[in-house]
């Protein structure tokens, strides 16, 4: 059985920097991410001041994400500049899922 696998990338940049990089994310998100096999889901999280933005993405296992990795991202030129703003990516096996105690 494959795990979920979660793919973090951060970004540390400038406020003024903020809507172009947010742009360039979601238009990769849409054109070339969303039609990929295996890709499950993904966040944007951004601090209040615009400095920190983190996208968290979710894909059904590490052989799908990384099929996208070696076959898409080389290709495109969106996530060409988005390499511009020097992101750091981490990556994460589900272990254990802990839900809100009712009691």
């Amino acid at each position: 059985m494959q795990n979920t696998y979660y793919v973090i990338v951060r970004f540390n940049i400038q406020q003024e920097q903020f809507q172009t990089l947010h742009s360039l994310i979601t238009a990769f998100f849409e054109q070339e991410v969303h039609a990929a096999t295996g890709f499950i889901s993904s966040q944007i999280l951004v601090s209040e001041d615009k400095t920190l933005v983190t996208n968290y993405a979710t894909w059904e296992s590490k052989e799908t994400f990384d099929t996208f990795a070696e076959e898409v991202v080389p290709k495109s030129e969106i996530s060409k500049k988005i390499a511009d703003f020097n992101p750091v990516r981490e990556t994460f096996y589900e272990f254990e899922y802990l839900e809100k105690s009712t009691s």
